[in-house]
């Protein structure tokens, strides 16, 4: 692959970064717990009209509408990853919401998706090890 695939993706790590250091910040202020939801949508899935083409669109505007107006969605198709950044919501918010996500799935024929949670302060207190906790990249004791 070339650099300029590796630097967009790098810039989109800074981006999740600096999303979730925001939050880190509002919920240290206010006392507030958060959660960070990772949901992969397979490869196998058609991209549907936002690559022109025929099938099911696979876009973040699904989860945007059936998920709380405050609740972040940032998406990124090229890897078909959603990052959905949950305020003020502990483990227990997070797994309502991550069973919210695989009912929409099911809905919406979306086929195989994979969600991921992290807690903050339960999994990481930066954004740095929330983030690598979420991609599998340490040990879950």
């Amino acid at each position: 692959m070339d650099w300029l695939f590796w630097r967009r993706k790098s810039d989109y790590l800074r981006e999740e970064e600096r999303i979730v250091n925001s939050e880190i910040s509002r919920s240290k202020r206010f006392g507030f717990r958060f959660g960070v939801l990772t949901v992969e949508v397979s490869h196998t899935v058609p991209r549907g009209l936002s690559n022109i083409l025929p099938g099911r669109t696979i876009s973040f505007h699904i989860l945007r509408k059936n998920l709380r107006s405050y609740d972040q969605v940032i998406g990124f198709s090229l890897w078909r990853k959603y990052y959905v950044i949950l305020p003020q919501t502990d483990k227990k918010g997070i797994e309502v919401v991550k069973g919210r996500i695989y009912q929409i799935a099911e809905k919406e024929k979306l086929g195989d998706i994979s969600v991921r949670s992290v807690a903050y302060p339960d999994d990481g207190n930066d954004s740095k090890g929330l983030l690598d906790r979420l991609s599998g990249n340490v040990s879950q004791e």
